[in-house]
């Protein structure tokens, strides 16, 4: 028995090795692959192959929280995570507005904001603030840049800009919220309650806490609109209305399907363990686990809308399959299998998302 014991316990170890392995070689891949260097700091490259160089907020965010991740680990290091920080400074909307300017694209040597791209994308915003509250956790605020004073900021200003107290909730970019159109707008992939009860740790503002029930409250509504529990890229919120958006609402035609946008809610809800996120997720996988291969792209209903798949849609299922693995044991270790062995496609955003799976499956792990 006790040999039995000490080689299992063997094996344990040798799996964890080699995941984290694993791990280490996404990571480095895909940094070699997306990091870009300018004369003001780092970006990470959100443009296809063979177009030119494009910056988005988004894209920085996912930056940031990687290389915080990586250096936990030994991976990267301050001064790269600080490169990272110098290039969202210098690209914020403005000295009054510490919002990062959605999105940049290379001209010469450098990277320029287009007048129309100075407004904010809330998600990109939200994981910034969230990698750099980390990078306080991990170093402390003493040396080059005070992270924790910095993440205020930001905070501070999503609440300015970006909040809309009439159904206390955040709006996809400030330029929606006095927008008619666009001011009940929500992302689904923003409902991150995990994330605004940290930051209401962080900061003491009980306006996170608020933001929390409310997100809470949608998902909960939102997830028990169809069997599939599947959501909605954009949802409309007011006062008497907590419903699917319509068809190009903003983006385009799968604006009320679960696509592009909403794939990330099962990573975004796994970074918690409320009742609430746990289940909306749970119901999820009760679909997922279902299904012979995961597509690109569902209607509510669970109808499939394209023939094939992608990482984007896999990866974030892997994480919440790997939460809740007591329950979905055969999901998630087909899953993880996939997001730890697949090599990077080149789709910036695919890789990202693959990436990101990886290091929240095998912390996991420890």
């Amino acid at each position: 028995m006790l040999i039995a014991a000490i080689m299992s316990i063997g094996v344990w170890r040798m799996q964890k090795y080699s995941s984290s392995n694993q791990v280490k070689e996404l990571f480095n891949q895909w940094s070699s692959k997306y990091i870009y260097s300018t004369s003001n700091g780092k970006y990470v490259n959100g443009s296809q192959k063979g177009q030119t160089p494009t910056a988005i907020s988004e894209a920085q965010g996912y930056g940031m929280i990687l290389t915080v991740q990586a250096a936990k680990k030994g991976w990267s290091n301050q001064k790269t995570f600080n490169q990272l920080v110098t290039y969202y400074l210098k690209h914020r909307i403005s000295r009054d507005n510490h919002l990062m300017s959605w999105k940049q694209i290379k001209k010469g040597n450098a990277m320029f904001t287009l007048t129309d791209d100075k407004v904010n994308a809330t998600d990109g915003d939200l994981d910034i603030a969230y990698s750099l509250y980390q990078a306080d956790t991990l170093w402390g605020s003493d040396g080059s840049f005070n992270y924790r004073q910095i993440a205020d900021q930001i905070l501070h200003d999503l609440l300015k800009f970006t909040y809309k107290k009439s159904n206390s909730l955040l709006v996809i970019g400030n330029w929606a919220l006095n927008s008619k159109k666009y001011e009940n707008l929500v992302r689904t992939s923003d409902l991150i309650p995990a994330y605004y009860r940290y930051f209401y740790k962080k900061t003491k503002d009980t306006a996170w806490l608020t933001i929390e029930r409310k997100s809470e409250l949608v998902l909960r509504k939102l997830s028990a609109q169809n069997k599939t529990g599947l959501l909605p890229d954009f949802a409309i919120i007011d006062k008497k209305t907590i419903s699917p958006a319509p068809a190009y609402s903003l983006e385009g035609k799968n604006d009320g399907h679960y696509a592009w946008n909403a794939t990330r809610t099962p990573w975004r809800l796994a970074l918690g363990n409320s009742n609430t996120t746990q289940n909306t997720n749970r119901k999820m996988l009760n679909f997922f686990k279902k299904q012979t291969h995961i597509r690109a792209v569902y209607t509510l209903s669970g109808k499939p809308l394209t023939n094939y798949g992608s990482m984007a849609f896999t990866a974030p299922i892997a994480v919440a399959a790997n939460q809740q693995s007591k329950d979905f044991n055969t999901l998630a270790v087909s899953t993880k299998k996939m997001v730890l062995s697949t090599k990077l496609t080149g789709n910036y955003y695919a890789d990202t998302l693959q990436v990101l799976a990886a290091f929240y499956i095998v912390s996991m792990e420890e």
